[in-house]
Formats: structure tokens, C-alpha cells, sequence
């Protein structure tokens, strides 16, 4: 036999809030704090013993790019009230100027003090919180998501909600209802590669900056004495060509990225390294998964030692910690009643429905190759629709985070954590708005919703907010060359 027929059961139901979100990542933080704060009970469940996902679970860091390249802030709300309660724990600088790709700006922090706020907000919002709970199936009954089934430490346990946020990153919902969708490139499914982050500690700072000074030509764009000098949190990207040797000689692997890429934190001496990458790995598969953990953590020592042996300021530094799991990029797009293109992102395109607003570059790691795919944050600011919320055929779920409704060109913008974070304060508002006038997702009127959002601090096209501008965040840099990053702009002739 290939199978087992497990015996039938009655699943206790734990609980009927007015909103289920799934994943407590960006997106279910920005969700559940919104549809709490407009009148819902609600109920979040993470299957981590904390909050955040990639913030930091996945330890992916700094946050991209709350800001265009006039040093406007366009990704304000919940989003930008996590950053302000990060500065005053000393847990983040706030934004600063970046030097790696082009960037409008970045957001550092600290991720212990992240999960700690991140755990207040969402206190303070009244969310129900449920840890440690991993999402095994859910009931569709026609048009709905009747209950989530959950399973725990305490057992197997039901929750039947009025509304279902599927915030889970790889549209585990959508996928268990059997609700529409498709995975990675639309010609032939592949995805964007995972990457395994990881800290590196009592890096000399002063010694880094003199040796990137001496070694200028070897990173992106050589940057002045100025630039390194003034820059809040160093970014570093570069060394193409001391990698590729590194990777001839068998000191690297050669699935690992062809560059170096890595940010200060702010506490003293420690970066946050993104430079491990496998390709081919599907991120709803198990076996895939464990090959990616096993792999990644290999290439981080040896990147760790090429660091020590060819980077001033790493001497004497360490491997701090890494991600609990992999960052996974990219794995299920819903098919909803709008799907988003390169165009959308490329154009600034506003929405009539639009709900939240992104800036982040298309950017895409190469699902096969070396060159990645990166145009320059900030030059557009678009909106995402309600629609790309919307999976077909299902009137009381909506997705939010990097699984909406998005071509992978366009996803490779939209899928970021501070965007996805004002995508899940769309839903999550739009959620409490259904339950209150007992509507399905469909019928909720959307310039409600969107008023609700302004009034509640987040930036939408079209509207009469507030400017929020930054001088220091203004990008003077023109558009740099990724000779010595191994990336490129195929999007250039459209911009």
C-alpha cells in the first residue's frame, strides 16, 4: 500500500473570531493590527513561537524601501509606526541612504527588538494570538472557507471564521481550498532562488570602511571617501570577480550568489549578510526545503571565511546566528480578479481600488544563471488593487503579502516586506469592514476602504495626503552599472 486511510475524527472548534489571519509574517502583522483596530475580533495564528517572518524568522534584513527617489515616504501607515517604535527602542536607525542597488532608502534593525515590538502592536490592537499552531487544512463549503484546521502541541483544533486573511506567504489557504492558482514564471514555473541569511558579529567598522577605500574599484559603482564616510549603516555590494575565484578554487560553492552583499545593523559590529542562494528549490516541498537548509548553511561558513581571509574588519568577527528557516522569494500567485504586470510597476499605475503602495525595484535573483534582474527602487511609485487580493470563486478569503495576484515580473517588486506590510493593512481593513456590514469580500465598497486607510495614515496615489519628505533620502546617484554585482536592467528603455 501507498497510502493509509486515517480514522474519522470530530475536530473540537476553538473559535469563531470575525477574522482568521494565517502567518504572522509582514503581511499578517499589517493585517491583523488593521482589522482589529476597525472593530473586528480577531484571531492571527503563526507556527513559529514569534512574530514577523522574513523580519525574523527568516532574519531577512534591512526593510525595502518605504521611500521614492525624491526622498518621499510612500509606505506609511502600520508599516511606518513599526519603524518609529523601532527608533525609540534603539532597535533601528530609521531610514538611511543606501549605496548597493540603487536604492531609495533602507530600514535596518535589530530583530529581537523587532519581535519584541511587533508582540506590543499587536497586544495593543487586541489580537488573539496563537503560537506554535501550523495550518493542516481548511473546509470550503461552495463560495467559502467554512474552517481552518490547525494542529498544536495541545492537538488537532478547528477555527471557523467569518473572514480568512491568507497571509501565509505561499497561499496555503488558497492551495488547501483547491482555489486557483500558479506557481512561479508564468512560461515555466521556476522561481526565484531561496536564500539563507545570516548575522556576522565583531566586524571592526573603521577597518572595513579604510579597506573599502583602498579596494574601491572592487564594488559596485566605487564609491567616494563622501559616501562610505557618511552613509548611517554601510551597504556593501561587490567582489564579483575575488568570488568567482573563491568559487574556481572550491573554497565556495558555486550555487552560492556571484557578489557579496551585506548591511550594517545597528547594534555595533554586526551585518546582516544576503549572499547564500540555491536555485531549483520549491518552497512547498519538503524535501526541497531540507536540501535548501542543509546547502545554505554550508555556503554561509564559506562565505564567512572568504570574508575573514579577503575583507578588511573581518579578522576577528564570527557567525552571530542565522535564519531559523530559509528565505524563500517566491513559490504560489493566486489568480485573482486582477493580476498585476511589470507594466502596472514600471508605469506608476494608480487604481481605483488601490490599497497600498509600493516603490521596491523588480527586482528578480535569477531562477536559473547568475545575472539578477534589478531596475532601481523609488523611480515608481504604483499601487496595488483590492482586486490582486481577490481568489477566484471564494467570497470570505483574502491574500496578502508576496502571493497576490502578480505576473513574476511584477511580483519581483511588490513581494518586499515593508510593501507587503501596507498590502496586509489593506486587507485586514477591508476584512472588518465586511464583517461589520456583513458583505463578502466582493461587495465591500472600496473607497470606503480606502478612506479608512487614509485617515488611518497610509499613502495612496491620487489622494490628498500630506507630504512626508526626507532631504537626506533624496537619490542624487544616477543609475549605477552591476559590473561588479552581476546585475542588470532589461527594463532600462522602460522607465
Amino acid at each position: 500500500m501507498n497510502y493509509i486511510v486515517e480514522p474519522e475524527k470530530q475536530v473540537e472548534v476553538i473559535a469563531k473570531p470575525d477574522v482568521l489571519v494565517v502567518g504572522g509574517g509582514p503581511a499578517g502583522i499589517g493585517a491583523a493590527i488593521a482589522a482589529a483596530r476597525n472593530g473586528a475580533k480577531v484571531m492571527l495564528i503563526e507556527r513559529y513561537g514569534f512574530v514577523g517572518g522574513n523580519l525574523t524568522i527568516a532574519m531577512v534584513n534591512p526593510m525595502f524601501t518605504f521611500h521614492d527617489v525624491n526622498g518621499q515616504q510612500v509606505i506609511r501607515g502600520i508599516a511606518g509606526e513599526l519603524v518609529e517604535r523601532l527608533i525609540q527602542k534603539t532597535s533601528s536607525l530609521g531610514h538611511v541612504s543606501d549605496m548597493t542597488f540603487d536604492n531609495a532608502s533602507m530600514t535596518p534593525f535589530d530583530p529581537e527588538g523587532m519581535k519584541l515590538v511587533l508582540f506590543e502592536m499587536l497586544q495593543e490592537a487586541g489580537v488573539e494570538l496563537l503560537l506554535h499552531s501550523v495550518v493542516t487544512n481548511a473546509i470550503r463549503e461552495n463560495n467559502e472557507v467554512k474552517a481552518v484546521i490547525i494542529e498544536n502541541k495541545s492537538g488537532r483544533q478547528a477555527i471557523c471564521p467569518k473572514m480568512v486573511i491568507d497571509c501565509s506567504a505561499d497561499a496555503d489557504i488558497v492551495a488547501r481550498i483547491g482555489a486557483p492558482f500558479i506557481k512561479g514564471r508564468e512560461e515555466d514555473g521556476m522561481m526565484q532562488p531561496v536564500t539563507l541569511f545570516y548575522r556576522i558579529g565583531n566586524v571592526n567598522t573603521a577597518n572595513l570602511k579604510a579597506w573599502m577605500k583602498e579596494n574601491r574599484d572592487l564594488l559596485k559603482d566605487s564609491p567616494t571617501d563622501e559616501e562610505i564616510d557618511s552613509n548611517q549603516a554601510l551597504a556593501f555590494l561587490g567582489l564579483k570577480d575575488l568570488v568567482k575565484k573563491a568559487i574556481d578554487a572550491g573554497e565556495i560553492s558555486p550555487d552560492a550568489a556571484p557578489r557579496i552583499l551585506m548591511y550594517q545593523l545597528p547594534k555595533e559590529g554586526q551585518f546582516a549578510v544576503n549572499c547564500t542562494r540555491l536555485q531549483g528549490i520549491d518552497g512547498t516541498n519538503v524535501y526541497d526545503l531540507t536540501r535548501a537548509e542543509m546547502e545554505t548553511r554550508k555556503q554561509a561558513w564559506q562565505i564567512h571565511q572568504f570574508l575573514q581571509k579577503h575583507v578588511g574588519g573581518f579578522e576577528d568577527s564570527y557567525i552571530l546566528d542565522s535564519g531559523v528557516q530559509v528565505g524563500v522569494r517566491e513559490t504560489r500567485h493566486i489568480i485573482g480578479d486582477y493580476t498585476m504586470h511589470e507594466e502596472d510597476v514600471l508605469s506608476s499605475r494608480s487604481f481605483h481600488d488601490g490599497i497600498a503602495c509600493g516603490t521596491f525595484a523588480i527586482d528578480i535573483h535569477p531562477p536559473e544563471g547568475e545575472q539578477q534582474v534589478f531596475t532601481g527602487s523609488g523611480k515608481a511609485v504604483y499601487e496595488i488593487p483590492y482586486r490582486s487580493l481577490l481568489p477566484q470563486g471564494v467570497d470570505n478569503l483574502l491574500v496578502a503579502g508576496r502571493s497576490i495576484s502578480a505576473t513574476h515580473a511584477a511580483f519581483g517588486s511588490a513581494r518586499v516586506m515593508a510593501t507587503s506590510m501596507g498590502i496586509g493593512q489593506g486587507a485586514g481593513t477591508a476584512a472588518a469592514l465586511a464583517v461589520k456590514n456583513r458583505l463578502t469580500t466582493r461587495e465591500v465598497d472600496v473607497d470606503e476602504v480606502r478612506g479608512l486607510l487614509l485617515n488611518q495614515g497610509q499613502y495612496l496615489l491620487d489622494a490628498d495626503v500630506e507630504k512626508m519628505v526626507d532631504s537626506k533620502l533624496v537619490l542624487n546617484r544616477g543609475e549605477g552599472s552591476g559590473a561588479n554585482a552581476s546585475h542588470f536592467n532589461p527594463f532600462a528603455n522602460k522607465n
